[in-house]
């Protein structure tokens, strides 16, 4: 089997959903993770993840010799320099066949299951994102060439040193390969031929819905569909606001639970709960707030126009 790192640094205070995050790691067993940080090391942790205590300026002043530029480091700015982590977090990963990057905003379903060892056989550079670089889930073969493969992106060092995001991992880094591969200059394989993760019809499943996911012995799966649907995780982006609440207990060996919008809970919603969370989200939810978003910004240009 072949083996995998994620690293995936952490700065400030551990989120309310962490103890579940923690829970979904555990049944990855054949997975490393490696979680630099200067949060408080928890008590009970997953024997397959690694805890880094750094700070901002110590492991700041290691990026800066590696990257061979002055990065202005905030938690934010990490996920410009996650194409660089193969070569800045290098003597971890040393050994491992594959090391990748990914987010905290994640629970985790059966990874294993998706990357199997075929896939990892063929292809260079997996992505969870169809077409393009995923900044929550992407392996790169461990190898100097491919961990050094930022360097070849055009002026990368002038992206690291602005201290506005760049989105370099995402955007940039997957045009550069769109454009490798194009101009046939690109000798990797590359694998984003569908998203693995949460996504309805093509498009993140990010509505403030109710019990539609559920964590169930290592797998993820959206459960308001017959038959269920497996995915290889659930990334909430959007709900990093309005997740208050979480009631999996790491130490407590908690098997199954449901993720929603605003918690993550053990029991399922009553049939009148998500009736009224659903009429709800016709006025307030998030897709809601997204088309008022949109009609303000069509009124402010035509208001502009007028003027």
């Amino acid at each position: 089997m072949k083996s995998i790192i994620l690293i995936i640094p952490y700065f400030g205070k551990w989120p309310v959903w962490f103890d579940a995050y923690l829970t979904s790691i555990s049944y990855n067993q054949t997975i490393h993770w490696l979680c630099p940080t200067d949060c408080e090391i928890p008590d009970d942790y997953p024997k397959n993840i690694t805890f880094l205590k750094t700070d901002l300026k110590e492991l700041n002043f290691h990026i800066n010799q590696t990257v061979e530029t002055k990065v202005p480091l905030t938690p934010r700015k990490f996920c410009d320099l996650k194409p660089a982590y193969g070569d800045i977090f290098g003597e971890h990963i040393d050994g491992y066949d594959f090391w990748g990057f990914c987010d905290m905003d994640v629970i985790w379903g059966d990874i294993r299951s998706y990357m199997t060892d075929d896939l990892l056989g063929r292809y260079d550079i997996i992505s969870s994102r169809k077409g393009a670089i995923s900044g929550h889930f992407n392996l790169f073969r461990n190898s100097v060439d491919i961990n050094t493969l930022y360097k070849l992106v055009d002026h990368y060092k002038d992206l690291f040193e602005k201290k506005k995001f760049m989105w370099f991992d995402e955007q940039i880094l997957t045009q550069f390969i769109q454009k490798k591969i194009l101009d046939e200059d690109f000798k990797y394989k590359v694998y984003w031929e569908k998203p693995l993760l949460n996504h309805i019809n093509g498009t993140g499943a990010q509505e403030y819905v109710l019990d539609r996911w559920l964590f169930d012995q290592g797998k993820l799966y959206q459960v308001d569909l017959q038959p269920k649907k497996e995915h290889m995780y659930l990334h909430f982006i959007n709900w990093k606001q309005t997740m208050t609440k979480c009631e999996v207990n790491y130490k407590e060996n908690q098997a199954e639970f449901y993720i929603s919008y605003n918690a993550i809970h053990l029991n399922a919603h009553k049939k009148e709960v998500k009736f009224i969370n659903n009429i709800r989200n016709i006025f307030g939810g998030y897709h809601a707030k997204l088309r008022k978003n949109r009609y303000k910004k069509r009124l402010k240009n035509i208001l502009k126009k007028l003027n």
